[in-house]
């Protein structure tokens, strides 16, 4: 028999995942907006979606004059507390662009990243009444491979969360959600009769350091590479 009575276990290296529910932005506002949007350009772009509409990015400058520069302000403040919990210190956060997907019925998007970003998130604006699809974080592959290259997937048990390579977070709306922006991730298809909407953003971190010795503008006469 395996006894446990002297086994101690440590978890090292975990990775955050944020969630804040109820951030209390104009929703019909923001929704009012992103129809006209989507009126004025149908066919947006690809990107990691699989059917539905994706706008192209909105930058911060840009959202001061529409209805998006709440959102935007909402999602700065909250993803300092994130960057806090997760340890930054002495920096400054600014939103690199932001974007809006309509998922209708069978849409979904594909694994991905989102490179050049520190955090990333989204939002979720409106939903079907049911059966919309799950946000779904993976695992790192090479990571899975090396733990179970000795066995077959029978050889472990998937809801261990040592073991698991998937977790799930389900949409509500007016939910945020805020992850480091290199975990790999996917939307399962919106199976739903309404349409899934939300808006996705990319946060990029400063160091206040850097600011204070190489100020925008001058040049760097040292030999560091900044």
């Amino acid at each position: 028999m395996r006894s446990k009575r002297l086994l101690k276990r440590n978890d090292l290296f975990p990775t955050p995942i944020w969630t804040i529910d109820q951030c209390g932005v104009d929703k019909n506002k923001i929704l009012d907006f992103v129809n006209v949007v989507k009126e004025e350009d149908p066919r947006g772009r690809e990107s990691s979606n699989i059917g539905g509409w994706q706008s192209w990015d909105f930058t911060p400058p840009v959202m001061k004059e529409n209805p998006l520069g709440e959102l935007h302000d909402n999602i700065i403040r909250h993803t300092y507390a994130c960057a806090d919990d997760f340890g930054f210190q002495h920096y400054t956060l600014s939103m690199l662009n932001l974007w809006i997907n309509i998922n209708l019925k069978g849409d979904s998007n594909v694994s991905h990243t989102h490179p050049g970003a520190i955090l990333s998130g989204v939002y979720y604006l409106s939903l079907p009444d049911c059966c919309y699809g799950n946000f779904t974080f993976q695992r790192n592959p090479v990571d899975q491979h090396l733990r179970e290259s000795w066995g077959c997937s029978d050889n472990f048990n998937r809801s261990n969360e040592l073991v698991a390579d998937e977790y799930d977070i389900y949409p509500e709306e007016d939910r945020l959600i805020i992850f480091p922006s290199w975990l790999t991730h996917r939307v399962s298809p919106n199976v739903g009769e309404g349409a899934r909407v939300s808006i996705s953003f990319n946060i990029t971190a400063h160091s206040n350091f850097y600011h204070e010795i190489y100020p925008k503008g001058r040049d760097n006469r040292t030999k560091l590479s900044i």
